[in-house]
């Protein structure tokens, strides 16, 4: 009787183990796909800012995750929520929406008020 309940709780241990293993990669896989999606933004000066992953809730094959970014030296900063899919094993950001409701990178084709968008211009001496 001992020995079946020793095996048991073996069982669950490496169970659980191996889930946490499992989320901390998903985790980390997702960072990186933020990450690279960030660098392929232009006009974004990433060593500006400090970024940091929230939360992430992955279910199969698709992901949310919420980042805080914060200028570096400063206090002001924002959250973005990202939903991802895993295509080919590997996750890919297929939309970044900031948590005040508008675009989160400028240049996408939105018409949401972010440069590259519909009717919108940039102030006076600002680069394109």
């Amino acid at each position: 009787m001992n020995l079946k309940c020793w095996m048991c709780t073996l069982i669950c241990s490496l169970a659980l183990v191996a889930g946490c293993r499992k989320q901390a990669n998903d985790q980390g896989a997702i960072r990186a796909a933020i990450d690279k999606h960030l660098s392929e933004q232009a006009g974004l000066d990433l060593s500006a800012m400090d970024r940091t992953v929230k939360q992430v809730t992955v279910n199969g094959n698709h992901a949310d995750a919420l980042m805080e970014f914060r200028v570096k030296g400063g206090s002001a900063g924002m959250v973005v929520a990202y939903s991802m899919e895993k295509q080919g094993g590997e996750w890919k950001v297929l939309h970044a929406q900031p948590m005040g409701g508008q675009d989160a990178h400028p240049g996408s084709d939105s018409p949401s008020g972010m440069p590259g968008g519909e009717g919108n211009s940039l102030p006076p001496g600002h680069p394109q």
